[in-house]
């Protein structure tokens, strides 16, 4: 037995381990060896390869005649292909065991009689069929296949006609354009304009070891979007820059919503700081759990433009990535956010929507549910309040099972699923599946256009072929049928070439030319904070998020567990004996809430984030209330007074600093015994050593709790770090006849509830911008 373990850290990776033994000291014995992992990590679990999974003549026939019985209740005469359909059955079942090559032709005959149903089926009222040929990015990563450094070369934007028939034709929209990638097409409603993101493909970028530097980097290898007309055929750029722009969908009001990664590093991202990125290549945030000069992972999220690339606006302030947005038949968008506040990096990759104008961000599925890990190219289905999605892979390009999801059933766990394709695993959360599934477009909740790779997928490390993928016509009862194939490069995104009733146009709620800010109204505090008695909770605190500024994985460090998010407290509201509570805030400025006690020690913490649009009024029933529930019909009391003004926090709160927060009380109550020769040398909390030694007291210490609380990915109500934390009990109960003042209490519980982090700012930048902004919003703080 082999132990490998590294101090302080809940995951290791290894590209390989040699062992040597006393007999022969030049022989690794685990050379090609299985290792028979054991460890508490999930990286260590046995995660193996899905097996492809054989179908017989009886299967085919039976997904066959469900299909046909189907199409039957629908107007389709499908009487002499059922009729075919059980005589092949019958003929297989009169063979002799070794008849192999018989039954291949059964097979194969049943095939081809399921085909023709298939392809009547009255769903199919278009065609032709827009899509595009890619090749997958050479690094494989959620994150990472939309930057244009990692493309490969061979792509293009098309059209299949004749897809029923067996001569289908296929016609290129893009011909003559420069070598490069294209991703995710998107048609308007009357079918006549397509968008697509295009690069153009530079082999040299893929190995340069700085890409921060885009001054050396061409401005056409950064996806932009692009607009086909198909009655001209004429193509224009509507983006511009050294930034990543793609995943265009039209809205209903005519604007366009888009990802990109000019979000930047803004604290409060508004129309000017989304503009400024007009005028120059501006600095990237990045996520903070990987990458680094060779591979910087920016950060891309949600904005929105006119119909010719004008009047840019940010319609989210996350901080974090978000992906494959649609519009939904209600006339929202949805789209997937990668939700990591105070918890675990892996398995919260959500599905979302918001109104077009960034009003309401909400949950539609899976903030808390942690297989699949990621819920991707999520689109609704006509005529259902049900969903269509691909359950994908974090350590992956996108690809794997297609579930149904339907809302109305919950919004966590397995209830509210259906999976449509059993036969394949949820990508690394369950296994690797040996063939996937990606780019689902619903005709109902039966029928489906999509994407399907008879090749694995392969993961972070690995590459994926580049012609893995096909144009299917899949069914709910698991028939299949080919529409199109190129040999050479993958074939992705098909879309029905036709006009659509255009969902209808939520009117806006946001006023991007007024004050910067916005109101939160919480009707009752206690929806949802189950065991806390009713009248605990006695104000809010509110916690801002910052976005990381650093390219470098899990550097700087800001806290326990390496990727620890930023952090600054804009200060506490009161909340009202029933529960309510009505504030004014920030817009454009990514937010927490912890609930407090009387003594200021957090009974609830938000482990996701949201945010404001100017002049919005956001309302939540309560805390972690249920989604499903309608609020009650009730006059909130705080409503009764102008919403308050937040009361900042203590010093080196805002920005967050132990040094400045923390280690004051220290030198002035600890350190004359927590020192060299004194009483308490053991624990040293003079200034150098101080953050370490305190984190580490006890049991549970904060790097306990901290750990903790990453690994389980949800608070617990009536909990907090202060709390439950065994050095605020040893303060509480009196230590060696220590008193400390009221705001020197609140210097520690506002730490320790806040994670217990060094710092909250990612550079000495941030920190400036966040002081600034203190000023710059003095009209909704009050005086302490």
């Amino acid at each position: 037995i082999v132990r490998l373990q590294l101090p302080d850290n809940n995951f290791l990776h290894l590209d390989e381990v040699e062992v040597y033994g006393s007999a022969d000291p030049r022989r690794d014995l685990a050379l090609e060896g299985a290792p028979e992992q054991s460890s508490p990590s999930t990286w260590s679990k046995k995660h193996p390869k899905g097996a492809a999974v054989g179908l017989t003549l009886d299967d085919l026939v039976s997904r066959g005649l469900k299909l046909a019985d189907d199409l039957a209740q629908n107007g389709v005469d499908t009487r002499s292909a059922r009729k075919r359909l059980a005589q092949l059955r019958d003929e297989a079942a009169a063979l002799p065991p070794d008849s192999a090559e018989q039954r291949k032709q059964l097979f194969l005959a049943a095939h081809r009689v399921i085909r023709d149903v298939a392809l009547a089926n009255p769903l199919l009222d278009f065609d032709r069929i827009v899509f595009a040929k890619q090749a997958p990015g050479s690094f494989s990563h959620m994150s990472d296949q939309y930057y244009g450094w990692w493309s490969r070369p061979g792509g293009g934007l098309y059209v299949l006609e004749g897809f029923r028939t067996g001569e289908p034709r296929v016609r290129c929209l893009t011909e003559g354009r420069p070598a490069g990638s294209y991703l995710r097409p998107d048609l308007s409603a009357d079918g006549r304009r397509v968008l697509f993101g295009h690069c153009v493909y530079h082999a040299e970028l893929a190995g340069d070891p700085n890409k921060l530097d885009k001054a050396h980097l061409p401005e056409d290898a950064f996806y932009h979007l692009f607009e086909l007309d198909f009655g001209s055929g004429a193509i224009r750029q509507l983006t511009h820059g050294k930034y990543d722009d793609f995943d265009g969908r039209y809205l209903p009001d005519g604007r366009i919503v888009f990802l990109s990664t000019r979000r930047g590093q803004a604290v409060q991202c508004t129309v000017d700081t989304a503009r400024a990125s007009l005028a120059a290549d501006l600095p990237d945030s990045y996520v903070r759990c990987g990458g680094g000069p060779e591979r910087p992972v920016a950060v891309y999220t949600l904005h929105s433009m006119d119909a010719d690339g004008g009047d840019l606006r940010p319609i989210s302030a996350f901080e974090m990535f978000e992906w494959t947005p649609s519009v939904t038949s209600d006339g929202r968008v949805m789209y997937a956010r990668w939700d990591y506040i105070d918890r675990s990096n892996m398995p919260y990759m959500s599905l979302w929507s918001t109104h077009p104008d960034g009003t309401h961000p909400e949950l539609v599925y899976g903030n808390f549910t942690t297989s699949p890990h990621s819920l991707f190219e999520a689109r609704s289905i006509p005529g259902s309040a049900k969903l269509v999605a691909t359950a994908s892979a974090h350590h992956c390009i996108t690809g794997g099972s297609l579930l149904l999801i339907d809302p109305r059933r919950g919004r966590e766990g397995e209830k509210p699923l259906t999976r449509l394709t059993p036969e394949v695993c949820f990508p690394e959360s369950e296994g690797w599946p040996g063939s996937y599934y990606l780019d689902p477009y619903p005709l109902s909740e039966r029928y489906f256009l999509t994407a399907w790779s008879d090749q694995p997928l392969n993961g972070q490390g690995t590459g994926n072929p580049v012609n893995a993928a096909g144009l299917y016509l899949y069914d709910a009862f698991g028939n299949l049928e080919l529409l199109y194939r190129d040999p050479d490069i993958s074939s992705v995104c098909p879309l029905p070439l036709r006009s659509r009733t255009a969902p209808p146009v939520v009117a806006p709620q946001s006023r991007t030319d007024g004050p910067q800010e916005g109101r939160f109204l919480l009707l009752d505090v206690y929806q949802g904070l189950t065991g806390v008695t009713r009248g605990a909770v006695k104000r809010l605190r509110v916690v801002g998020v910052p976005a990381k500024t650093h390219p470098t994985m899990n550097f700087p460090n800001l806290g326990i567990t390496s990727d620890d998010p930023g952090k600054f407290v804009l200060g506490t509201v009161p909340v009202d004996p029933d529960g309510s509570a009505w504030f004014r805030a920030p817009s454009g400025t990514l937010v927490f809430f912890q609930a407090l006690d009387a003594d200021g020690l957090a009974l609830q913490t938000m482990r996701t984030a949201t945010y404001l649009q100017p002049g919005q009024t956001l309302t939540c029933v309560g805390c972690h209330d249920n989604r499903q529930t309608a609020p009650p019909n009730l006059a909130a009391r705080a409503l009764a007074e102008p919403p308050a003004r937040l009361t900042p926090g203590p010093p080196g709160s805002w920005p967050l600093r132990f040094d400045t927060l923390v280690q004051p009380v220290l030198d002035a109550r600890c350190v004359s015994c927590h020192q060299p020769g004194g009483t308490g040398a053991t624990l040293d909390l003079r200034a150098a050593g101080a953050y370490g030694a305190l984190t580490g007291w006890g049991r549970p210490s904060l790097r306990d709790q901290v750990s903790a609380g990453y690994g389980r990915g949800y608070s617990l109500p009536g909990g907090g770090l202060a709390r439950d934390s065994a050095l605020w009990a040893l303060l509480r109960a009196g230590h060696h006849g220590v008193s400390l003042s009221g705001e020197e209490r609140e210097r520690l519980t506002t730490w320790m509830d806040t994670y217990a982090q060094r710092q909250g700012a990612f550079d000495a930048g941030q920190e400036a911008e966040l002081v600034r902004l203190r000023g710059a919003w003095a009209g909704l703080l009050a005086s302490r």
